[in-house]
């Protein structure tokens, strides 16, 4: 049952929660005043019903003292009088143990007589006169005439009833408290309406993503970081959609041609067109091509969580450095390579995993591209305002025309795979960095490339 309650005042439609909410609350208001001033009237009606007990009893006891005898024909006396409501009193004139002298016999005597003032000053209680309840007002008298000035009890009575307010006569009293709250309900649903078109507006902003944050909505100014939010995910999911539909699309292709060459290569082997001992190396070429794209293919998964997760911890850059050139030691005793490491303490953000494959797959292409018994080097180095990572080598450059598409998927020269150097700009975004190429010359000639992984901004 909470849980039902708690659904039903906090969820689902925001209108019937703003209805309930305002309305509501205008409804707890106006039954509020509306028992204030039931009390109110109320209590100014029992005040008047007393008052006119105490009148009625005034005009019984004058009655007696008029007509010298108790056996007087009170309810005529009482509606001569001018005084307003004395019509619907009952009387009752009893000796002072109870016994009936005149009146209204079903009245009851009142139980406490010989406890009235002897000033005459009233006493008001509650008795029942034929099943209902009866104000009533008793006083001791003492009247002259026939019985010497024998000590009377005196009752007026009226029906309790009298002193709650009717509802004709509350609503006079509220009719202009009800008016409002009509106008207040119109006010409010029509509030309401007025916001849900705005919080529409929004949608529909939603709905069709506009080319820039702002443009494209004229809702209410506290939704419009939220709709531009939005519109910045929604453009930025769609964008990473597109991307990984192209690249899956390239990889695919990427990963036929090696499967396809390595089936003729099995076929020819097969038949006998060609010696195992050549066609087997070339085989396994094969494979490692395949299975180094596969890796790269891992690279970027682990990447795009990397950039899901947005978490950069600072990591020893010169530790990953030393790593890296551990790990490819062998890659660089296979060409009897010069290689230096010039190295400064520093920590940079980042993922030291990614990090890690960031400086091995720029080191393995300056490999790959240097010459046997050439150079290849990294260097770190600490300025004021940046911090750079740079793999030099002393490979043949890189062509102007091949430049601008190097970061590119599938992006390639000779003899690479393609991946390499997109997954680096991707690693490199994803910590705050920039990765660049460079052709190093010297007397007009190209001696080497530089890649340089740059973290702030420079001088």
């Amino acid at each position: 049952m909470r849980r039902w309650a708690a659904r039903w005042l906090f969820a689902g439609s925001l209108r019937r929660f703003l209805m309930l909410w305002l309305l509501g609350g205008l409804a707890l208001v106006v039954a509020a005043v509306t028992l204030w001033q039931a009390l109110q009237l109320q209590d100014r009606l029992a005040l008047a019903q007393d008052e006119q007990l105490a009148v009625a009893l005034a005009a019984l006891t004058q009655s007696v003292i008029d007509q010298r005898t108790l056996l007087i024909d009170a309810p005529a006396y009482l509606a001569a009088q001018p005084a307003e409501g004395l019509r619907r009193v009952t009387f009752r004139v009893s000796a002072m143990n109870g016994d009936w002298l005149a009146g209204d016999q079903g009245l009851p005597a009142c139980p406490w007589a010989t406890s009235l003032p002897g000033s005459g000053t009233p006493e008001r209680y509650v008795a029942q006169l034929r099943g209902t309840l009866m104000r009533v007002a008793a006083a001791q008298r003492h009247v002259s005439g026939e019985r010497g000035g024998t000590p009377v009890v005196v009752q007026a009575a009226a029906p309790m009833a009298e002193r709650w307010p009717g509802w004709p006569l509350l609503w006079d009293t509220l009719k202009p408290l009800y008016a409002a709250a009509a106008a207040m309900v119109v006010v409010v649903w029509m509030g309401v309406g007025m916001a849900l078109a705005w919080i529409n507006r929004a949608r529909a902003a939603l709905d069709q993503p506009a080319e820039t944050p702002s443009s494209g909505y004229d809702g209410p100014a506290e939704l419009a970081p939220l709709v531009e939010r939005v519109q910045v995910l929604y453009r930025a999911e769609h964008q990473w959609v597109d991307e990984q539909r192209r690249f899956l699309a390239d990889a695919s292709h990427q990963l036929r041609t090696p499967m396809a060459v390595l089936r003729t290569q099995l076929q020819a082997a097969m038949a006998g067109d060609t010696p195992a001992a050549e066609v087997l190396p070339q085989m396994l070429h094969t494979v490692d091509r395949a299975a180094g794209l596969a890796d790269q293919l891992l690279s970027l998964t682990k990447l795009e969580q990397l950039k899901r997760r947005g978490e950069l911890q600072p990591v020893d850059l010169r530790q990953v450095a030393r790593d890296v050139v551990l790990e490819v030691a062998p890659l660089i005793a296979a060409k009897r390579i010069d290689f230096t490491l010039d190295e400064a303490g520093f920590h940079v953000p980042g993922d030291a995993t990614m990090l890690g494959e960031l400086v091995r797959n720029l080191l393995a292409n300056a490999i790959h591209h240097a010459p046997a018994g050439g150079r290849v080097g990294i260097v770190l180095r600490q300025g004021a305002q940046r911090l750079e990572l740079i793999v030099w080598d002393e490979g043949p450059g890189i062509d102007d025309a091949v430049m601008p598409r190097l970061f590119h998927p599938f992006a390639a020269t000779r003899g690479g795979i393609g991946l390499g150097l997109s997954i680096c700009r991707q690693i490199a975004g994803s910590m705050d960095a920039s990765v660049e190429l460079y052709n190093r010359t010297e007397a007009g000639k190209v001696i080497g490339v530089d890649a340089v992984v740059a973290w702030g901004q420079g001088p």
